[in-house]
């Protein structure tokens, strides 16, 4: 866990709005729409967006920049041209983020612009990207800890207890390859790394996409992290503002692609939800 510092700044627009970002890596849009997610559903509508990524490391420093997925609806903070939740002043879209609903002003990026308008600032990630001090030093708070969701909860609610205003972050690895979780027995048999990908790539023979054995273990591990958002969201003020979203999505052998960090639409088609913990509506 990495103890970072940053100074005061009135930087930040509205600075009593707590934030809870959390990704399902490497979770497609398709997966979680056919999973049942009863909890999540409960709070929002899940739209399909397109990923600022097509893998951990850079999907997330965008981010952190204030750039999450995409919607292509003409929807306020779902589409950030129509209105962004979270953005940088003065840098890269001005446009754009100068009418976020929470803009803060920062030389690195918005989260530690959060952290010098007075958050405290708190992650975790399941990734090995996130032993990466260049995604994890703008928090005030880290810790790495694989997959390992009940931990990841555990910490975030330590951390975030009687601290208001924060912003809040967790990277659940469950989703990713080989899509194990607390309790599963059965393993996926099949290796969806990008590693299988032969050059140029060639039409597998055998199940794709949904028929793909990979497919509905992923679908699992969407079902159990919905299990655990209970115990998140009971633990975090009611006036938190949520963003649930993948980082980027996986192929399952379509036209010959497996895993990610290709531009693939199955890989860059993800989930999307963003709603307050008290069901209000969000000022756009």
């Amino acid at each position: 866990m990495s103890e970072n510092t940053a100074g005061p700044d009135a930087s930040a627009t509205s600075p009593e709005t707590n934030l809870l970002l959390v990704t399902y890596d490497s979770c497609r849009y398709d997966v979680l729409q056919d999973a049942r997610t009863p909890v999540l559903d409960s709070f929002a509508e899940v739209l399909p967006a397109q990923a600022p990524g097509n893998f951990t490391f850079p999907s997330h420093q965008a981010m952190f920049a204030g750039i999450l997925p995409n919607a292509g609806s003409a929807r306020p903070l779902y589409n950030r041209f129509c209105g962004q939740l979270l953005g940088l002043v003065g840098v890269g879209e001005m446009q754009v983020s100068g009418g976020a609903v929470l803009g803060v002003a920062s030389a690195w990026n918005a989260v530690d612009g959060l952290g010098r308008a007075g958050y405290k600032t708190v992650g975790t990630g399941a990734m090995n990207w996130f032993r990466q001090e260049s995604l994890t030093s703008c928090f005030q708070s880290f810790r790495f800890t694989g997959t390992a969701a009940d931990e990841q909860i555990g910490f975030v609610l330590e951390e975030t207890s009687g601290v208001a205003p924060f912003f809040a972050f967790i990277n659940f690895g469950e989703t990713h390859a080989p899509y194990d979780f607390a309790g599963k027995a059965e393993q996926c048999s099949v290796d969806t790394r990008a590693r299988a990908i032969s050059w140029p790539p060639q039409q597998a023979s055998g199940a794709v996409g949904r028929d793909n054995e990979a497919y509905s273990h992923q679908v699992a591990a969407a079902e159990f992290l919905d299990t655990r958002l209970p115990r998140l969201f009971a633990g975090l003020p009611a006036d938190t503002i949520v963003v649930v979203c993948a980082d980027h999505g996986e192929c399952f052998g379509e036209d010959g692609y497996w895993g990610h960090g290709i531009n693939h639409p199955k890989v860059l088609e993800v989930p999307l939800a963003i709603f307050r913990l008290d069901g209000r509506a969000i000022a756009a």
